[in-house]
């Protein structure tokens, strides 16, 4: 992925000091209280004013924050002052950041190499659809922070590539999806090998069972928790307050927040023919996440928007790694309005000035929901509109999933008069689409009525003339 500005709460502000003076006082060293101040110029956001004190001192973690708060910064200011100092042995990392995706990775691979800079540590990123050799290689060098997706790096430890026997921190970023169905195996093997390491594990949804099985891997674990409150006390999209709830190793966790930009209403479009209307939608967006629940989804929806003279890109995980690169980069620079995707740019990607994100049908699950909307609103970020085009007997479990997540509901029946007045008051007007072009027709070849047409791009057969003895 190309190389980009950060945003959000602890990667931008304006009131320059508050995160610097925190750090100072927890006593990380001036290189890198200077390669944060790059990054960062303002307040601490809720998450790092509880969580920082505990990843740059050693413990165990926890951090359970909305999208966009900041959690991404906690690991890295954590890790890169518990390795400053000290050398790595090549082929031996002491620190490892395991992320569900490839882009994931990359960008936080990103974030660490900046604050590395401050303590001149060597981040190397692993992650699937390369050659295996090219990561053997990297570790000839001396690699302080491993970064990769769990079934790499699971392979170069089973290989013999690499050894964990040094890890003093390994990171779990989405950790819930991590010790999910998918990748369960693979990240129980990677935290066996780091068994002597401290934990930090970060997410936007992480239930009872996900904190045991952290807490049965590290029994020390200390959890911080930044989370939206209850729709029926949420202020104003824009305006709202942050605090923290912190538990100390075998407390219970309890309370809601809300962060400033959070995703906090779902507009419900109820239709027989969901991919009709989300065809219409893509109109009306001028940088927009479409969500569909398949691979096999995706061409069939971009091709129907590109008909319309939208510009859409398509994306899923079975795409090259060069395919997705561009992909993103498209949407981010403005190439496309429209991207439609699988749950791959469901997590951490940190996509600037999203204006729309639209699950066409119903997400697997609340956490998919969730981190899917909070793909607007990132950070201090004015969220967007946040829609569900659902046929009618989906709207019930969509809608009860939404208000448990905290968001308010509006559902709309587009059968009904009045729809479109509803649409356009909530997603704006259709926007201009530029006309399209069709290529010019080849001119037609003159030929004798007589002369048999012969196919388009056809080569003539000449029999070859036998040599004379």
């Amino acid at each position: 992925m190309e190389r980009r500005s950060f945003g959000g709460p602890g990667l931008s502000g304006s009131r320059p000091g508050g995160l610097g003076r925190l750090l100072e006082d927890l006593g990380v060293s001036v290189p890198i209280r200077h390669a944060v101040s790059a990054l960062v110029a303002g307040e601490p956001t809720p998450v790092q004013a509880a969580a920082l004190a505990d990843a740059v001192g050693g413990e165990s973690l926890l951090a359970v924050a909305p999208t966009g708060s900041g959690k991404t910064l906690v690991f890295a200011i954590g890790v890169v002052h518990r390795l400053a100092g000290a050398p790595s042995l090549p082929g031996r990392p002491r620190a490892v950041v395991v992320a569900p995706t490839r882009e994931l990775a990359e960008q936080s691979a990103e974030v660490l190499a900046e604050v590395g800079a401050g303590a001149g540590l060597r981040v190397a990123t692993f992650v699937g659809g390369q050659p295996i050799k090219r990561d053997r290689r990297a570790f000839i060098a001396p690699v302080d922070v491993a970064v990769g997706t769990p079934g790499r790096l699971a392979d170069l430890v089973r290989s013999r590539a690499v050894s964990l026997a040094d890890a003093r921190v390994m990171v779990l970023d989405e950790a819930d999806q991590l010790l999910g169905p998918s990748f369960v195996d693979q990240t129980e093997s990677l935290l066996a090998s780091c068994a002597g390491a401290g934990l930090v594990a970060t997410t936007a949804t992480a239930d009872a069972d996900v904190e045991a099985r952290l807490r049965e891997a590290r029994p020390g674990l200390r959890v911080h928790r930044v989370e939206r409150a209850p729709a029926s006390v949420q202020p104003e999209p824009g305006i709202g307050e942050s605090t923290t709830v912190e538990t100390a190793p075998g407390a219970t966790t309890g309370g809601a927040t809300t962060t400033t930009g959070a995703p906090r209403r779902l507009v419900i479009l109820s239709s027989p023919d969901p991919d009709g209307v989300a065809v219409a939608l893509a109109s009306r967006c001028t940088r927009g996440l479409f969500f569909v629940p398949r691979r096999d989804a995706v061409d069939a929806l971009r091709s129907a928007i590109a008909d319309t003279g939208v510009r859409v890109a398509g994306v899923k995980g079975s795409d090259s790694p060069t395919r997705r690169s561009s992909a993103f980069s498209e949407l981010t620079s403005g190439a496309v309005r429209v991207l439609v995707t699988t749950d791959l740019a469901g997590r951490g990607l940190d996509i600037v000035d999203v204006g729309h994100v639209v699950h066409v049908g119903p997400p697997h699950s609340m956490d998919d929901l969730v981190h899917r909307s909070g793909r607007t609103g990132r950070g201090v970020a004015k969220a967007g509109v946040v829609a569900a085009v659902l046929r009618p007997s989906q709207v019930d479990r969509v809608a009860d999933q939404a208000r448990a997540s905290g968001m308010t509901v509006e559902t709309v029946d587009v059968s009904r008069p009045g729809a479109d007045e509803a649409i356009t008051r909530v997603f704006g007007p259709e926007l201009a689409t530029p006309a399209v072009r069709k290529a010019p027709s080849p001119p037609a070849r003159s030929r004798r009525p007589s002369e048999p047409r012969r196919p388009a791009r056809s080569r003539v057969h000449r029999p070859k003339r036998k040599k004379r003895s």
